[in-house]
């Protein structure tokens, strides 16, 4: 091993001398350096989209939002008597004492999620919900893959169906039943149709109840407040006709929704002063148009820019006409409150503190002038001791109104015979 070793040694520069050297270095070749990968973030998981409370077969939920039910359920005016208000003692509402971020949704009912296993195969989906105790029905299509939906504006004290259903093959995702329980139904259209409920659902002195599905009043409508799935939501609703009680400055000049019938009486403002102007004669085209849709089954929905003072005074005439509570109807009123901004205050769009309660401006002077009897065209004697026999109640005051401005006996008639149903059973969980 040694030898061997030695013999290389030898040879090696031999070997070297017989090469031809260059005639200036040269630099060994730099070795590129090495490419640096750049490290594979970690994807971030997309987040789940926070949906609203499942919703089981077998459930009763809350129909309209907490915080007006609490308002409703919990306050009772005494006819009558405009002294004093308690809405603004409520949480929900623009009252100026919201938490930190949060804002002003009181307004928008209950909202629950429907699930289901997804399956791509099954196709574009439908979704069929029914109320038994009023017979309406609605569809709503679901794009395919999807694996839950969003159910909203539910009516109070009723037993609902529902099914989701493949729209090609009638394969069934899930069905089954769920009830309701509250005291008013407050309706969401999206994005920006505010402040809008259904008149039904509130009690007669004689015990009757208003019919739901009927006549709604709503914040402003037109094409640049209601989006697409909005205007899906109305036609699904089943509402055909829209009176809109706005001014020359906004009123829409045809229906937002194709097809639907439509009105626009021009009126200034709300309060007393819609009842007198013209001898009343807005106030008789309004009501004559509420009273025609009810009589052709057309679900009609009324509203001004706000909802709140036109759209209050003609709620007060529609619901005093049907004999409700007067103090209910001014509870009603209020509801306005759990509204935004923009909607609810009543000095002017920057003023933070929401003003229009039912013992100022439009309430109290439009319902002073009821009780009053010194109409447009003739001045009324009403008896006013509630312990007489002879006692003119609010609804025949109303009447008497009615009359005096043009509108028939007969469509009065009609449309307190359409309108008046007996109350459904109070479902209401036991605490």
């Amino acid at each position: 091993m040694k030898f061997n070793r030695f013999l290389l040694t030898l040879i090696v520069p031999v070997m070297m001398i017989g090469c031809d050297k260059p005639d200036t270095p040269q630099d060994e070749p730099t070795p590129e350096p090495p490419v640096e990968k750049p490290d594979t973030p970690t994807p971030t998981p997309t987040p789940e989209p926070e949906l609203a409370p499942e919703i089981k077969s077998g459930d009763c939920v809350l129909a309209p939002n907490a915080n007006a039910e609490k308002f409703v359920a919990e306050v009772t005016y005494p006819d009558r008597d405009y002294s004093y208000s308690v809405v603004m003692d409520f949480h929900g509402g623009y009252n100026g004492n919201l938490a930190e971020g949060e804002s002003v949704k009181s307004d928008k009912p209950s909202e629950y999620t429907l699930r289901w296993t997804a399956d791509e195969a099954a196709g574009k989906l439908k979704l069929e919900l029914a109320e038994i105790e009023t017979g309406w029905k609605m569809e709503q299509e679901i794009s395919a893959g999807s694996a839950n939906v969003v159910v909203t504006n539910l009516t109070p004290d009723v037993h609902y169906t529902y099914k989701v259903s493949s729209i090609d093959n009638g394969t069934v995702m899930t069905e089954g039943e769920f009830s309701t329980y509250g005291s008013i139904r407050q309706v969401f259209f999206k994005t920006r149709v505010r402040n809008g409920r259904d008149l039904g659902g509130w009690l007669t002195y004689g015990g009757k109840m208003v019919k739901y599905h009927k006549i709604y009043r709503t914040g402003r409508w037109e094409s640049g407040t209601m989006s697409n799935s909005g205007k899906k939501a109305i036609i699904a609703e089943g509402v055909k006709a829209q009176l809109d009680l706005r001014n020359t400055s906004d009123v829409c000049e045809k229906a937002t929704i194709d097809g639907m019938d439509f009105c626009a009486p021009i009126i200034e403002t709300g309060g007393d002063s819609m009842l007198k102007a013209e001898g009343g004669d807005k106030t008789r085209q309004c009501m004559q148009f509420i009273i025609d849709c009810v009589k052709n089954d057309k679900p009609v929905i009324f509203h001004c820019s706000l909802g709140r003072d036109r759209t209050g005074t003609l709620g007060m005439i529609i619901l005093g006409l049907l004999d409700v509570v007067e103090g209910d109807i001014s509870k009603e009123y209020e509801v306005t409150y759990f509204s935004p901004r923009g909607w609810s205050i009543a000095e002017s769009e920057t003023y933070k503190t929401f003003q229009n309660k039912r013992t100022t401006w439009a309430y109290k002077p439009a319902a002073e002038y009821i009780w009053a009897g010194k109409y447009p065209n003739a001045t009324y004697e009403f008896v006013d001791d509630v312990n007489s026999p002879d006692y003119t109640p609010f609804s025949v005051r109303i009447e008497k109104y009615l009359l005096d401005i043009g509108i028939s006996q007969e469509d009065i008639n009609t449309f307190r015979e359409l309108m008046l149903t007996e109350p459904y059973a109070d479902l209401t969980p036991a605490e």
